[in-house]
């Protein structure tokens, strides 16, 4: 079947229709604006893939799909590659039903046609849960990669309503060891600041002292380059530093901030800050800051609330403190080499089986 619109790469999108899209999109979050593609650009076997579909009359973007191709493990690198969305498909509002269908099939088409190109075995999408599309009357039950022919694989998010809710209110949906914990924290002497591009060389240090004590790859500098002197600068991220008492910082938190909703996204802290209750007082900073500054939502992450043990459990437990609801996180995957997929898949059941739920 032919085509309703016009495929184009994300380059020949240009940055400046694709961002104007991405800012009025109701599907679209921060991930799919032009800077955080270039950032996730950076990591190691990693390239961008993200394209748009264009209306042929206008030639202006009526769907956006942020995509990465990231290699396979040696030695087969191409067989094992795969694409990865953060964010997902993200569709103009002045689609008609019918229109969004065909929007819907071409994109699943183009999808396809890329992972072929690549060799990649599978094709992992995300929807961001903070989406305006994703939020109130706008929301729907149905998981939209569905209509893309995705098979299930969903989890959630915890996700806290910041509107119109005072500090007090705030501080009293915390759970009770949340609050012992910043009280601790704040009789210890640990203060917290916003973070500054001068903070970036503390960052990389914990990052790394970090991802050595948990037995984690290193990102690249640039990585978190792009987060300081990108989005820090353009107020599309806000940061926070934990400090102890003799001046040193032991923590650094960074939010991205997008359509009036913060997200949890990257953090580095060391041994002082997970005993004298930094990471939590960093939280409840950052959670108060953004309800008086007007934004209306705030999401913690991913959750695991169903796994037995190990460090899922763990994170999820440290995000549900801080009051948040449970919210769908929809994913789907499209599996383009079926017998690839469920060897790897086997791989990885097995190693979550021998550490105990951790990963």
């Amino acid at each position: 079947m032919a085509s309703n619109f016009n495929f184009v790469s994300r380059r020949d999108t240009g940055p400046e229709a694709w961002n104007r899209s991405a800012d009025m999109f109701p599907d679209a979050w921060i991930w799919h604006r032009w800077e955080a593609i270039d950032a996730y650009a950076t990591w190691p076997n990693t390239r961008d893939a993200s394209f748009a579909l264009l209306d042929p009359t206008t030639n202006q973007p009526v769907a956006l799909v942020p995509l990465r191709h990231v290699a396979g493990r040696w030695p087969a690198r191409r067989l094992t590659s795969r694409l990865e969305s953060t964010g997902g498909p993200a569709y103009a509002a002045t689609l008609s039903p019918r229109q969004r269908s065909n929007a819907e099939r071409d994109v699943r088409t183009g999808l396809i046609d890329i992972a072929r190109k690549e060799g990649a075995h599978q094709i992992e999408l995300a929807m961001a849960p903070l989406a305006p599309a994703r939020h109130g009357d706008a929301s729907s039950n149905v998981n939209p990669l569905a209509m893309l022919g995705c098979a299930e694989a969903s989890t959630q998010s915890w996700i806290l309503d910041l509107e119109d809710r005072s500090e007090a209110a705030l501080w009293r949906n915390l759970e009770h060891r949340v609050r012992k914990t910043v009280n601790k924290a704040e009789r210890g002497g640990v203060t917290v600041r916003d973070v500054g591009p001068e903070d970036l060389a503390d960052y990389l240090r914990l990052h790394q002292s970090a991802s050595v004590r948990n037995g984690l790859p290193v990102k690249p500098a640039a990585y978190f380059e792009t987060i300081f002197e990108t989005f820090l600068k353009h107020d599309l991220a806000a940061g926070f530093c934990a400090v102890a008492p003799d001046g040193r910082t032991i923590a650094i938190h960074i939010f991205a901030v997008y359509k009036e909703a913060a997200l949890y996204w990257v953090v580095a802290s060391d041994e002082e800050a997970l005993t004298s209750g930094a990471n939590d007082l960093v939280q409840w900073h950052a959670i108060h800051t953004f309800a008086a500054r007007g934004l209306v939502r705030y999401e913690c992450g991913e959750a695991f609330p169903g796994a037995p043990a190990g460090k899922r459990r763990r994170i999820s437990d440290f995000k549900k403190g801080f009051g948040g609801n449970l919210a769908p996180y929809y994913r789907g995957t499209l599996t383009h080499r079926p017998m690839v997929a469920a060897a790897l898949e086997l791989v990885r059941s097995t190693r979550r089986n021998d550490d105990g739920g951790e990963s």
